[in-house]
């Protein structure tokens, strides 16, 4: 995870300009989430991957490796929207008998499912394409652009150095542990993990203040001056209209083969 900053630096698409990456995910998003065409999510999918794969020049194993951790977090999410409970039988397609009740899967279930994962996968690929070809500076520099208030952008820009930083120090305090046998039992794990979690909240406070005070140290009057990049190439907003055209037309062609 704390790898995506360097690919998004790595990325062929990294110069191109950021607003209107940020712009053309945006759109896809919002499409995948107003939408339950299948044939518009598979589109979006082949789209995003290879724009990414392809044009970013991503390792494909990369990819398909970043993608299984949160594909993998829907997988099991979404089995508690497959099953359903009954006292009727006849409403399942498949059924398992547990005392006066049935646990089964629905047709309406089914399709629900279906939808759901399909439109998280589209969406979810769409945001991957903007983490590996846009670095977080420039996408904080977009807000910075739409008038997002300054303390917002500074918080942003704080968690996201903080979320590595705090994943640095678990690990190398895991390590520790694991190497002096802190995980050796069941009840040694727990005790080493409860103890991880306190040492990090500690030291997740000291390094605040020692960040604080630095930026003291440096003139911080509230506000963090950073050097504005805008030498990127840009992109003819001709074609967002062309592929936001082609989505609703996908749309509208499967509402037809449905006879919605």
């Amino acid at each position: 995870m704390k790898d995506i900053d360097k690919y998004a630096y790595m990325s062929a698409l990294r110069p191109l300009d950021p607003t209107q990456k940020v712009l053309l995910t945006f759109l896809l998003l919002i499409t995948c989430l107003c939408s339950s065409s299948i044939i518009m999510f598979c589109f979006v999918i082949a789209l995003m991957s290879w724009i990414t794969i392809y044009k970013g020049h991503i390792v494909m194993s990369l990819y398909l490796k970043l993608m299984t951790i949160p594909l993998t977090f829907l997988l099991l999410s979404i089995l508690t929207l497959l099953f359903e409970f009954s006292s009727d039988a006849s409403v399942y397609l498949v059924s398992l008998p547990i005392g006066n009740f049935y646990v089964g899967i629905t047709s309406s279930g089914l399709q629900t499912v279906f939808i759901l994962f399909f439109k998280v996968f589209a969406s979810v690929s769409c945001l991957y394409f903007l983490c590996l070809s846009t670095p977080m500076t420039d996408i904080l520099r977009v807000f910075e652009k739409v008038k997002c208030p300054t303390f917002l952008i500074e918080m942003m820009s704080l968690i996201y150095r903080f979320i590595f930083v705090l994943i640095d120090t678990a690990f190398t305090m895991h390590t520790a542990q694991a190497s002096r046998l802190g995980y050796k039992s069941f009840r040694l794990g727990i005790k080493s993990l409860g103890m991880l979690l306190s040492t990090i909240l500690i030291r997740t406070l000291k390094i605040n203040n020692h960040l604080y005070t630095a930026l003291e140290c440096r003139g911080y009057t509230g506000s963090l001056k950073v050097l504005n990049e805008d030498a990127h190439k840009k992109i003819n907003y001709l074609y967002f209209v062309i592929l936001e055209a082609i989505l609703l037309g996908l749309i509208a062609f499967e509402n037809f083969l449905l006879g919605r």
